[in-house]
């Protein structure tokens, strides 16, 4: 269970594989956003694979593990061991679609001492009622525009019809915009998933 190296999502030895729940030869089971349990960790989500033949599984908290495809010590939340290859593809847009909205990594990457809390807003008036809002609930927005900024980035990258200097142009927006949420960094349980802005060194 190592650390240190960067997940990634296409591999070209296990592309095709992931996806279809492939044993065989020690391919991964499970595809990237599957919900998983460890013997001894716990529960967990599959954040990628690395060319290591491992999953990259983060646990609540922000503990992020490198496990063997060939462990024998996880099995998914329903208690079975394989995955079936419709079902899998179901899972895993189903998992694309929440993760757009904040909700599968919330529990996962929430700092403990977070978790329970509220925001309380209040007013500058005395005779004008605060608003609490659950600090799951703000959360969850935070980490949806994270990943929609982040799949506006990826469009940008991949758009072959601008160029270079637009593209920059356009990358220094979302760069700002990341630097606009630091605010909200302190929640985050592990600093590597902080949001961080344009260097000013």
């Amino acid at each position: 269970m190592s650390e240190g190296t960067e997940p990634t999502t296409t591999p070209a030895a296990i592309g095709t594989a992931r996806m279809d729940g492939v044993t065989a030869d020690g391919l991964p089971r499970w595809a990237i956003g599957e919900f998983v349990r460890h013997r001894s960790i716990g529960q967990g989500r599959i954040i990628g694979y690395d060319p290591d033949q491992r999953y990259v599984i983060l646990f609540p908290g922000g503990d992020v593990r490198h496990i063997a495809f060939t462990y024998e010590g996880l099995e998914s939340i329903d208690g079975t061991t394989s995955g079936d290859p419709e079902l899998l593809r179901i899972k895993a847009a189903v998992a694309e679609v929440l993760a757009d909205h904040g909700w599968l990594d919330c529990e996962l990457e929430l700092g403990k001492r977070w978790v329970g809390g509220t925001v309380t807003i209040s007013p500058g008036k005395a005779d004008t009622a605060s608003k609490e809002i659950p600090i799951e609930t703000l959360f969850k927005k935070i980490i949806g525009v994270r990943e929609k900024l982040r799949v506006l980035e990826q469009k940008i990258n991949a758009n072959k019809s601008l160029e270079s200097t637009e593209k920059a142009e356009l990358q220094g927006y979302i760069t700002r915009a990341y630097g606009s949420l630091t605010t909200f960094n302190s929640l985050f349980a592990d600093k590597t998933s902080h949001f961080k802005g344009q260097s000013t060194g």
